[in-house]
């Protein structure tokens, strides 16, 4: 878990700084926004440019905290699953319910005679 939030900390924080760039170039003025945008960003040359620098610095983060997400649990995963004991506790519950059911059958056959 704690993987999990660093790595999603320093992508969201990278994200947000491109995102930052995005916006300082006026990104947000072709999706008529402009007065979210400072008033000195307005008059920027590359409003396109910015914007797509915005959707790019979503596409890192989304992206990002799903490679997170997947690459911590493989570590955790690869970190605290030994399939020999997995195995091990699998046959334990099996064997503990199969004995239950013998001990069921035997009292219907008991209540029978």
């Amino acid at each position: 878990m704690g993987i999990y939030i660093g790595l999603w900390f320093i992508i969201t924080a990278i994200s947000t700084a491109i995102v930052i760039a995005g916006v300082g170039m006026g990104g947000l003025i072709p999706i008529g926004l402009q007065r979210y945008t400072p008033a000195i960003i307005n008059y920027r040359i590359f409003p396109g440019a910015g914007l797509f620098i915005i959707i790019l610095g979503l596409i890192v983060w989304f992206i990002g905290t799903k490679f997170a997400f997947m690459w911590s649990i493989e570590k955790y995963s690869e970190s605290s699953w030994d399939i020999e004991v997995l195995k091990n506790d699998v046959m334990y519950v099996m064997e503990d319910k199969l004995s239950e059911m013998r001990q069921d059958l035997i009292e219907v056959g008991s209540k029978k005679e």
